[in-house]
């Protein structure tokens, strides 16, 4: 009996070792130090939704460029449709001829005029291999208007998708001008995230849809490669010539947390895997995964660099 309460009380122990016996505030200036070292602005957003509940941010409420994170509004809005009946999944929509109706990044880019792919694939392309033309094609077949209505009936301040053929008819055009295909914060974001993992964005079936998605990216050279690839995570990543961002939600052994970092004004416009802001971003979330997963050290091998999309 002895040994067996040595035992129990050794496990009791052992469960309350604190995850990290690094502080909450002790990571938010090791991370704030990255963003100060930073060659132009960067913020992000982190909520640990495991126990205890934790959440810090920098410059979280500020304005950034989505990039191509807003590619996961306008899955919202498709799946919203859905559920409305005024599309269906499995609907055939096809290429567009015009040029303007095509950009670059991708795979649809080359698709033969009159190609016909259902819904579900166009949605499929433009997040898992942010297809811009998938996008475009996305955006005016469901109306960017809606995706700013629907965005708008969640609570979304600031968070709008700013491209589109309606840009002057809607008044965004100087938004458009200044942010590009759309502008949001890093708390914002989050809360979009969280809303699609909580199912919270639509009905429990097309969240659980679209959180499928998110966990099929081609582009997972920002927070997806600093975590082990056997841990389950959802991501949307985007870039700019001086902007980088990423959204992810990591179900760690440690414990769920969703994770936003964006930044904006970057002197470094290269487009290679050691562009400052992927490696900024790479860098902070390594610190997250290293403070809640302290028992689970993970670092990405040697040449892993080489291997990433867009190196």
């Amino acid at each position: 009996m002895r040994k067996l309460c040595i035992t129990f009380l050794t496990a009791i122990l052992i469960c309350a070792i604190p995850a990290s016996a690094e502080t909450l505030a002790e990571l938010k200036a090791r991370m704030d130090k990255v963003a100060e070292g930073f060659h132009g602005t960067l913020g992000y957003s982190l909520h640990f939704r495991g126990k205890p509940d934790e959440r810090i941010e920098l410059r979280g409420d500020e304005t950034f460029p989505t990039a191509s994170t807003i590619k996961t509004a306008i899955m919202c809005e498709a799946l919203h449709q859905v559920e409305q009946g005024k599309v269906g999944w499995n609907d055939d929509i096809e290429v567009q001829p015009l040029m303007e109706d095509r950009q670059a990044g991708g795979f649809a880019y080359y698709f033969k005029e009159g190609t016909k792919l259902p819904l579900c694939q166009w949605v499929h392309l433009m997040i898992t291999v942010s297809d811009n033309t998938a996008t475009m094609l996305l955006r005016e077949h469901l109306g960017q208007k809606n995706v700013n209505d629907w965005l708008e009936s969640k609570g979304f301040k600031v968070t709008r998708l700013l491209n589109g053929k309606k840009c002057d008819e809607l008044g965004l055009r100087p938004l458009q001008q200044k942010w590009g295909l759309g502008m949001t914060t890093p708390n914002e974001m989050l809360r979009l995230m969280e809303l699609i993992v909580d199912g919270k964005a639509g009905s429990k079936a097309s969240c659980d849809r679209m959180l499928r998605i998110l966990t099929h990216q081609y582009w997972d050279n920002a927070i997806l490669c600093s975590v082990p690839p056997d841990v389950h995570a959802g991501a949307k990543s985007g870039a700019l010539n001086r902007s980088r961002s990423d959204v992810a939600v990591v179900n760690s052994p440690g414990g769920q947390y969703v994770l936003t970092i964006y930044t904006k004004e970057q002197q470094d416009t290269s487009w290679s895997h050691n562009n400052e802001g992927d490696v900024a971003i790479r860098t902070l979330a390594e610190m997250v995964w290293k403070h809640y997963n302290p028992r689970h050290p993970w670092k990405s091998p040697e040449g892993c660099d080489k291997l990433l999309p867009g190196g």
